[in-house]
Parts: structure tokens; sequence; C-alpha cells
């Protein structure tokens, strides 16, 4: 037995696609002006999901430091492994490399900074 579709039904779903889609939302929408990061992200600050800015996360990041180490992560500001702002992904974490203290962005930074320290150590002294 054929089934046959009447022209008028695929029609009617052709234009409702076609005026409405299918009602998922799969790109969103870039700062094409933004510069990209290292990583390939697009870097901005513009407000997150959650309605802060990247200097209000970083903040709220830092006020779980104790006051020392967060003067220390404001000072140094960004992470030497992925150039982004510290806090943005959580707490800074504090590693010593070669008797400095560095901060980075996140555990999955820690691997590339010891494996080169020099190079990160270096990014630094430029900042």
């Amino acid at each position: 037995m054929k089934f046959t579709v009447p022209f008028s039904l695929l029609a009617v779903i052709f234009i409702s696609f076609f005026l409405f889609g299918c009602g998922s939302d799969r790109t969103q929408p870039t700062d094409s002006n933004a510069p990209s990061t290292s990583d390939g992200h697009v870097d901005h600050s513009h407000q997150g999901m959650n309605g802060q800015t990247d200097m209000e996360k970083m903040n709220v990041a830092l006020a779980k430091l104790s006051t020392e180490d967060a003067a220390s992560a404001e000072k140094q500001h960004v992470c030497p492994v992925s150039s982004k702002m510290l806090g943005v992904m959580g707490s800074p974490q504090k590693v010593d490399v070669n008797g400095q203290t560095v901060w980075i962005c996140c555990n999955g930074c820690r691997d590339k900074l010891l494996s080169n320290p020099d190079v990160y150590l270096a990014k630094l002294k430029k900042e």
C-alpha cells in the first residue's frame, strides 16, 4: 500500500517551518568586533547568563581568597596561560613557579604552566 501526503499538508508544514523555524535556537550571536583569545573563544565583557560582567565575576571569586591572595591575584589580573581574566571561571588557583607566585584561571592551565614555565613567566613580566 502506497502512502501519499496531500500537497496542501506539505505546503502548510513547509510554510510553518519557514515562518516559525523548528523552535530551537542553535546559534548564539557573537560580537564580530571582539578579539579572540588564544583558545579561539571570543573574549568580551558583556554580561553573562547570570547578569554579571567579567569584572563582577572576578570580584566575587577574589572575595573567597585571603586578603593577601586576593590582592596578589588582582594585581596579576590575567591568567598567563589562557589570557582570561582571573575569576571568571571561579576562584583562581595559586601556583608556585620557580619561587614566584603565579595565578591561573583553572586547573586546566596548571600542566601547561608547569611544563613551560619560562614562557609564561616572561609573559607576566611583559604585562
